[in-house]
C-alpha cells in the first residue's frame, strides 16, 4: 500500500482551498486533512475548492468529543466515505458513558459511512492509550496518530503507537522536542526529532497517510523528509489520486 503524503490545513491557515491544494501539490504532497469550524480560510470554498486544484483530502477534523453530550453530531463538511477526525473524552468507555459514546459514534458513522472511518485522535488532555484501544474494540473506530499527543499521553510513545496500530491509518505529524513535548515549540521534522518520528510511525504499521501539521517554516523540507521514507508509486496516467477510504474497523459492540 502507498502511503500518501500531504499538509493539514492547520499549517497554513490562511490559505484558501485552492491555494492549500496548489501549496501541497508544489511541495511534493498529493493530500491534505482539513479541521473545520476552526476559521480556516479553506472553509470558504469547501472540499470542492480543495479537490478541483488536483488535491484529495484523506479526513475532516470536527470538534466533536466522544462521551460528551454532542450539541449536533458532526457539524462539518461531511459525507459518505471520507473519514472524520474526532478527540474522545477520558472515561469515555466508562460503564455509566459507554452508551453514549457508543451512540455518537454510529451517528457520526451514518455521516461518513462506517465506524472504522470515525478516527480518533491521540491528544493531550483527552483518552489515554489504554481508553482508546477499549473504545476501538468496542466501537470499531479508528485512530489518527498525533506524534505530540501521542508524545504527552504516554511515556513510551513506540510501545503506545504500537499497541494502537490495529486500529492506526492514519498519522499527523509535526517536528518537536521528544523529551520534553509538553512544553516544545514545533520546529523541522529534519532535526534531532527526524529518528523518533521515524520509528513512533514504523511501530503504527502500515499507513493510508501522513499529513504534517506544523507552524514550522519548513513544510517543503517536511515533506521531503516524509516522501523519502515512504517513496511514492507513480500512479499511470489517468488515475485517480483519490485517497482509499480505509475498511471497517475489526471489532464493534451495540450500544447497551
Amino acid at each position: 500500500m502507498t502511503t500518501l503524503i500531504g499538509l493539514s490545513s492547520g499549517s497554513a491557515p490562511h490559505l484558501g482551498g485552492a491555494e492549500l491544494a496548489r501549496h501541497t501539490l508544489s511541495s511534493g504532497g498529493t493530500v491534505v486533512d482539513v479541521r473545520a469550524g476552526k476559521g480556516h480560510a479553506w472553509e470558504a470554498e469547501g472540499l470542492a475548492g480543495l479537490r478541483d486544484a488536483g488535491c484529495e483530502v484523506c479526513f475532516v477534523g470536527i470538534g466533536d468529543v466522544l462521551g460528551e453530550a454532542p450539541g449536533r453530531p458532526g457539524t462539518g463538511p461531511l459525507e459518505q466515505g471520507l473519514p472524520v477526525k474526532v478527540f474522545a473524552a477520558a472515561g469515555c468507555t466508562a460503564p455509566g458513558r459507554r452508551a453514549a459514546t457508543l451512540r455518537h459514534v454510529d451517528a457520526l458513522a451514518a455521516l461518513v459511512g462506517d465506524r472504522g472511518r470515525v478516527l480518533v485522535e491521540t491528544h493531550h488532555g483527552y483518552a489515554d492509550v489504554p481508553e482508546l484501544v477499549e473504545l476501538c474494540e468496542r466501537a470499531g473506530t479508528g485512530v489518527l496518530l498525533d506524534t505530540m499527543g501521542l508524545a504527552r499521553i504516554h511515556p513510551d510513545p513506540v510501545a503506545a503507537a504500537a499497541r494502537l496500530a490495529p486500529w492506526t491509518s492514519y498519522a499527523q505529524v509535526k517536528g518537536f522536542d521528544w523529551e520534553a513535548p509538553g512544553t516544545s515549540r514545533h520546529q523541522p521534522l529534519a532535526t534531532s526529532c527526524a529518528a523518533a518520528t521515524r520509528e513512533v510511525l514504523a511501530a503504527a504499521g502500515a499507513l493510508r497517510a501522513v499529513t504534517v501539521e506544523s507552524k514550522a517554516p519548513a513544510l517543503a523540507e517536511d515533506l521531503a523528509l516524509l516522501r523519502a521514507w515512504y517513496p511514492a508509486e507513480r500512479p499511470p496516467t489517468g488515475t485517480s489520486r483519490r485517497a482509499p477510504a480505509p475498511s471497517p474497523a475489526r471489532a464493534t459492540e451495540a450500544p447497551q
